[in-house]
């Protein structure tokens, strides 16, 4: 660096604040993966102080100078092959260009445009595997924060920059900041979806001083499809996930492997370019069903987990019930605090964060249809007097529930500890443990909310 650099950088300081903030009860799938996988209010509370760049920034900082640089990689191009051409007479005139100037937001975008642009994108950016960046680390969140760093890309010759929260607990950790490092300065990328109706990281995102915020500058790459078509009627969709309050803390994503941690298993649903639609395969403790979330991948490495109501059937409260069906107490739409109105796995207690099951032992005889999702796909309940799966799941949850009535006291579980469903006929009645047939065939189960284990943790 020159000796200009090092005097800017001699006389530059900064505080870093950033604490996120509480979650709110009416998600717990949220609350959940917080619990497990890190606390938020204690993120960069204990990151105190940084050195920023406040004058020009060299191309030094690029990685490539001190690395031998990553073969990038490219979003999937799907090739067009020209057609035959037949002569003939010359149009009167000609058409418009698709597109002039610039590339620029729009505030609604539909799907099919979405997608085609994961794999050619108009904004310029390439992506490569994560690349460790220690050498920038301090002029991103500055040196008194735990982040790492990781060179993820780079966009017309202007590097692109990922930070790594300290991973708490077994889950992966949250990325905490996207960047671009320019002959002016470090920027973080706030707005990166291509929809000026998309939401923003949040202003207290934990940055290094002379960290300019900018919110002008987007990818096609990292804009979420709304829904995304699984055939057979079935969508997953993003719009629940995308309007939570807290969704902004959450914008680039988990970190997954970067953060040290290990990371669950991936299963691709659908590829479209930069992103795919994967299914997190996460731990089952109880019936021998397997559970899973969906979520994406972005196409810098992190993935963003999706609300159980962004599944099919993941949304208890809009299933259409048959007369005579009902849920027993009726469902009134208003849900609780422990949030009714989304689906949890049936194999797994609280705090987990699954929200579906996978039947692989599906015996149709033992169910019977009593309603349908909000997209009409038929949705079966256990035959009068329950099934097996029934009556393990709802004795597995009671016997998982666990508690403290006054803080201080003996530790309670079961009915003590308040899980709802104390009888076989209630949770039946109350229609908890439900099941559909996913878009491959497999049968997917899921189980209202309110039905899961007590845990005081995540209460």
């Amino acid at each position: 660096m020159s000796d200009e650099l090092h005097a800017l950088l001699s006389q530059a300081s900064s505080q870093i604040e950033g604490a996120a903030p509480a979650l709110e009860r009416g998600r717990l799938q949220w609350v959940r993966a917080a619990v497990r996988r890190r606390r938020i209010v204690r993120r960069t509370a204990e990151s105190v102080a940084g050195v920023g760049v406040v004058g020009v920034i060299g191309v030094g900082l690029w990685i490539g100078v001190n690395h031998g640089t990553p073969e990038p990689v490219v979003p999937v191009v799907t090739p067009t092959v020209a057609p035959s051409v037949t002569p003939t007479a010359a149009p009167s005139s000609t058409p418009a260009p698709t597109s002039v100037g610039p590339p620029t937001r729009a505030a609604s975008i539909d799907d099919e445009t979405v997608i085609a642009r994961l794999s050619k994108p108009r904004t310029g950016e390439v992506w490569q595997t994560p690349v460790p960046a220690p050498e920038v680390k301090d002029v991103l969140v500055g040196s008194g924060s735990a982040d790492t760093a990781f060179l993820v890309g780079q966009r017309a010759g202007t590097p692109i920059y990922i930070t790594v929260g300290l991973q708490e607990g077994p889950g992966p950790a949250t990325v905490t900041g996207l960047y671009e490092i320019d002959t002016a300065g470090v920027r973080l990328i706030a707005c990166p979806s291509a929809r000026t109706t998309d939401p923003c990281a949040p202003p207290s995102t934990a940055t290094a001083a002379g960290v300019v915020r900018d919110e002008a500058t987007f990818y096609d790459t990292y804009t979420l499809p709304r829904s995304i078509d699984l055939g057979g009627g079935y969508a997953v969709t993003t719009t629940s996930t995308t309007s939570w309050t807290y969704f902004p803390d959450y914008l680039y994503g988990d970190a997954g492997a970067l953060s040290g941690g290990e990371p669950p298993v991936l299963r691709t649903v659908r590829t479209m370019g930069a992103m795919s639609l994967v299914t997190e395969e996460l731990e089952s403790y109880g019936p021998e069903v397997t559970s899973f979330r969906y979520a994406l991948t972005t196409p810098f490495g992190s993935t963003v987990a999706l609300a159980a109501e962004d599944a099919p059937g993941g949304d208890f409260g809009s299933i259409v019930w048959r007369h005579g069906d009902e849920p027993v107490p009726a469902y009134d739409g208003a849900g609780d605090t422990r949030g009714t109105r989304s689906s949890v796995s049936p194999g797994a207690p609280a705090c987990l964060n699954a929200t579906l099951s996978r039947d692989v032992h599906h015996v149709a005889a033992q169910w019977r249809q009593a309603g349908e999702t909000a997209q009409g796909q038929p949705v079966f309940v256990p035959v009068e007097g329950g099934n097996p799966l029934s009556l393990t799941v709802r004795g597995w949850q009671e016997s998982h529930s666990w508690g403290y009535p006054v803080q201080g006291e003996d530790l309670v579980i079961g009915a003590a500890a308040g899980y709802p469903y104390l009888t076989d006929e209630a949770f039946l009645a109350a229609r908890a443990l439900y099941a559909l047939q996913g878009p491959t065939g497999e049968w997917l189960l899921a189980l209202r909310s309110d039905a899961e284990s007590v845990i005081w943790e995540c209460a």
